[in-house]
């Protein structure tokens, strides 16, 4: 090699989709809609989240009220305006629903999701877990409510997913 020439190093740069998929907040007993401490909790996550610097490019949320309301609550607490959302009812899933089923039901999701963006979705248990089961081969513990998964792909198909759990939120 010439004297003065150094090796050329091709750096690519990937763009990432985020999805954070989460279990629904405590519900009110006595309907489908959040208990005063699942709203409470939610706004909470919610605060954090803005405090890490997160925005929902997108929201997704199963057909039940307390999906929509957890959302709600989130951006709430994040100071947020309500993005683009939509109602997905794979996300209140079927009965025997399984770990790959929901694997291709969140997959679709993030290709709905603007490159560099991320995406909140509203589900439950134990669909959330089914998912994760899904992408990862593993099982993981059962989520409680506001708990889920991040789950990152980047432009070349590559799957991350990191469990989000409320002393880590």
């Amino acid at each position: 090699m010439p004297h003065g020439w150094g090796m050329i190093r091709e750096e690519r740069t990937f763009r990432v989709r985020e999805l954070e998929l989460l279990r629904h907040a405590p519900r009110d007993p006595a309907s489908d809609g959040l208990s005063a401490e699942g709203r409470s909790i939610a706004e909470e996550l919610g605060r954090r989240r803005a405090a890490q610097g997160v925005r929902w490019e997108r929201v997704f949320v199963s057909p039940a009220t307390r999906a929509a309301e957890t959302a709600a609550w989130i951006l709430r607490g994040a100071g947020s305006q309500l993005p683009e959302h939509s109602e997905v009812p794979g996300l209140a899933g079927e009965a025997g629903s399984s770990p790959e089923a929901m694997a291709e039901g969140v997959r679709a999701l993030i290709g709905q999701i603007p490159d560099g963006s991320r995406a909140l979705a509203i589900s439950h248990t134990p669909l959330v877990e089914r998912a994760v089961h899904g992408l990862t081969g593993r099982e993981p513990m059962p989520m409680a409510p506001c708990e889920g998964a991040l789950i990152q792909v980047n432009d070349e198909g590559a799957t991350r997913v990191e469990e989000l759990r409320l002393e880590e939120l």
